[in-house]
Formats: structure tokens, sequence, C-alpha cells
């Protein structure tokens, strides 16, 4: 019989680490997993008569935990994404640029209520067809036979960063890796762009701007495909992102470097990790956006030093994107 023990005592130090990671108090950790805070002093004692439900709160506030989900729901299909992701790049050094080193965010949502599910190759034809809303747009379909996406198991599946395509950029920047599902489930790895050939020290730098950008692209590509595939205002969608690499990094208006905004100091990631969460409707995307965008990119914003957005800089944003797609 195989044994797998587990060292407790590093189970919790991990934990206490990223609580301070976070710039989290234990009331603010018992908040969060909804346990009293003497429950998360006893967690930190290594005390291990608590009760098991509370100890996995306390874990899943942290990330240090993942609750199995059903083999067809979204969790499922953001891990089974995740494990292709590892999969794809195994082969590769670790210091390849196609494995995003030094830090990646992931975008992932899922289109709830649709009644149409269609065949991987027309799922590819629709995904042709949304408009783009930038220069380098989210599950962006490439037509050169080495890019191309390809189709499997009820997916459509594409990944940019595949070693011994010809590519004008092979940096982690343009690496993407994403999958779209029949079930109307997407998923997005990329690189920072702050992490491309147009910076000289990758790694160190986060970028005023880029999340209102590609968050707004998300949002908007999952209203589209909503539309097409028989949705109405009231179809919900729902969004997640995972931002690591984060620690160290400092807030600056990179992509924009004439950008109006100014920052007052110095604002630096505390932490490595953040994950994000957000159920909205196509109505809202489409007609209350800077809202959707504010209130999904807060807690990342915070994690440099407490930083905020400013409506004017979000409605800005979105004002330059919209003209972009014209």
């Amino acid at each position: 019989m195989t044994e797998w023990p587990i060292d407790w005592r590093a189970v919790v130090d991990e934990a206490i680490r990223r609580r301070k990671n976070e710039g989290l108090s234990q009331r603010s950790l018992a908040d969060l997993a909804g346990v009293s805070p003497p429950t998360v002093n006893a967690f930190e004692q290594g005390e291990v008569r608590l009760q098991f439900e509370r100890v996995i709160a306390i874990l899943e506030a942290l990330g240090l935990f993942l609750r199995p989900g059903a083999p067809d729901s979204f969790a499922a299909f953001r891990h089974n994404a995740r494990r292709r992701w590892d999969e794809l790049v195994s082969p590769l050094p670790d210091d390849h640029p196609s494995r995003q080193p030094l830090g990646h965010f992931e975008q992932a949502y899922e289109i709830i209520g649709l009644d149409q599910t269609p065949s991987p190759r027309a799922l590819k034809l629709l995904l042709e067809k949304i408009p783009k809303t930038s220069g380098w747009p989210p599950f962006w379909v490439a037509t050169r036979s080495d890019l191309r996406p390809t189709t499997d198991e009820g997916l459509v599946e594409c990944w940019l960063g595949r070693p011994g395509t010809d590519r004008a950029f092979d940096d982690a920047a343009h690496s993407d890796f994403w999958q779209v599902s029949r079930a109307a489930q997407a998923y997005l790895r990329r690189g920072f762009q702050e992490d491309g050939r147009d910076n000289r020290e990758p790694g160190t730098i986060f970028d005023l701007t880029l999340p209102i950008w590609r968050t707004a692209e998300v949002l908007l590509h999952a209203a589209r495909l909503a539309r097409v595939l028989g949705g109405h205002e009231e179809t919900v969608v729902h969004l997640t992102a995972r931002y690591a690499g984060l620690e160290g990094r400092e807030l600056i208006s990179w992509a924009q470097p004439l950008l109006r905004t100014v920052l007052d100091q110095r604002y630096r990631a505390r932490s490595t990790r953040i994950d994000l969460e957000i159920f909205t409707d196509v109505f809202k995307i489409e007609n209350e956006l800077e809202a959707v965008v504010d209130v999904f990119l807060e807690p990342l914003y915070e994690r440099f030093d407490g930083y905020r957005l400013t409506d004017e800089l979000v409605s800005s944003q979105l004002a330059d994107l919209r003209r972009a797609e014209r």
C-alpha cells in the first residue's frame, strides 16, 4: 500500500506565509474563510482537532485547496486546461519563453444556460467571425497551418508558443494557449506583455492599463459568443482570472508612457498570485462594461500597495478600446 503522508506543520507554515504575503490579519482571513478568529489562531498554532470543513475553508481562502468539481463543471474544465498546458510545455527547458517563466495571467469564462452546443468545427468557424478588439485579441484564430487551432474531443485548442513554428515574436508575451469547448467554456493563458522583447528588464514591472483592456476584451468576447449561440441580455457570464508572478513588480504606465494619469508613489506587488471571479450578464457587458471591469479588477490593483483604480482611468481606456474596434 502506497502511503502519502501529509506534513501538517509544513501546510500550516505555508498558510501563514501566504496570509502574511497577502497582507491579511488573522481576523481578515477569518472573515474571508467564514470562520472565527480563534479558529484561525488555533489552526496556525498547529491544532489538529479542528473541524475538517473549517480547515478546508481556511486553506481555500488562501488558494491552498481546490474543491473537486463534476467532470463537466467549469472548475474541471479549467483544471484540465492547465493539465494540458503542463503536458505541452513539459519537454521544454525551464527557462523557455513559451513556458512564461516570469509570470502569466489566465482568463476563463463560461456562458451559462445556452441551448446550442455547436460541433467543434462549427465552433471554430464562429470564433473566427468574432470581431477583433485590438491588435492582439484574446482567442485569436490564426490561419497559418502551423499555428491554426485544432479540434478534438469537443474542444477547439490553440497554442501559439509551439516550438519550431516561424513566429515574428518568440517571447513569453506571444505564446498564448487557449481552449474553447462546445459547452461555451473558454480558457486563455498568456505571458505578460511586459515580459516581451520591448522591456529591457522582464519580470520587474506591471502595466497600469493592460489589465483593463484584456479584461474588457474577454468580457466582450464572451458576450458576442453568447449572442451567436442564441443567448440574450440576461444570459449569465461567469468570468475568472488568475495573475501569477506578481511579487516585486512595480506598477507603471508602460504600454502608454504618455498617459496623463500620475502615480504619486511607487506601488509594488506584495504577493505573487491572485484569483479573481465575477458573475455578470450580457446586458451589463454591453451597457455597463466600465462598472463590471472596475469591480472585477479592484482586488488585483489592491495587491500593489493598495492602489485604487479611478473611474476616469477605466472610462478613458474603454473609450480608446471602442475606438480601436471601429
